[in-house]
């Protein structure tokens, strides 16, 4: 099992990662004067950000996982799997869903950045904790994974009280935008 500090690390650096990539979506959204302008942009910067920073969130988690296996020294060799980004389909949806403050009366640009700030978060995050919880289903070795919060939202406390290990390939990690849980495997 990981020791507390090796999660902490972890999860300071998927926040840095996380951090990162809502500070270039920041940079692009000064740009963006109208809704529409808006909309277009995100449409078109989304999946570069989620390509840039997912694709490293995919990787670091699949090196955590390699890592804590290396450490726990399980016999055997596998290598974690880093998971698939989502299609570009998520990303249109996260920025269409997103701007709909910018259509109220009194356009809202610091609401809608929110909104879509957590969204790239969640999809950014996920990426490192799919490859978390698809090694662990597929790892011989595992006895599969579980949820570790900093104590979060009532909906994390609740799943991470439960203390299970889940292993099956069918039980998906649930976050929500700005979540910082984390997929941690387990050994037998």
């Amino acid at each position: 099992m990981p020791t507390p500090s090796a999660v902490s690390a972890h999860r300071r650096e998927l926040q840095t990662l996380t951090g990162l990539a809502g500070r270039d979506l920041d940079k692009f959204w000064r740009q963006f004067t109208t809704a529409d302008m808006a909309r277009d942009g995100l449409l078109d910067v989304l999946p570069l950000l989620v390509d840039l920073y997912g694709s490293a969130a995919a990787t670091l988690g699949a090196d955590w996982y390699d890592e804590l296996r290396e450490q726990a020294e399980v016999r055997g060799s596998f290598r974690s799997i880093p998971a698939e980004l989502p299609d570009r389909g998520r990303t249109d949806a996260l920025a269409r869903w997103g701007i709909a403050p910018l259509f109220a009366a009194e356009p809202d640009f610091t609401s809608a950045l929110s909104l879509v700030t957590g969204g790239l978060q969640r999809i950014v995050a996920n990426a490192d904790r799919q490859s978390v919880t698809a090694s662990a289903v597929a790892d011989p070795r595992a006895r599969g994974w579980e949820r570790r919060t900093t104590g979060g939202c009532d909906f994390c406390r609740m799943l991470a009280g439960r203390g299970a290990v889940y292993s099956e390939a069918t039980a998906d990690f649930e976050s929500h935008d700005n979540c910082h849980c984390l997929a941690v495997p387990r050994w037998t």
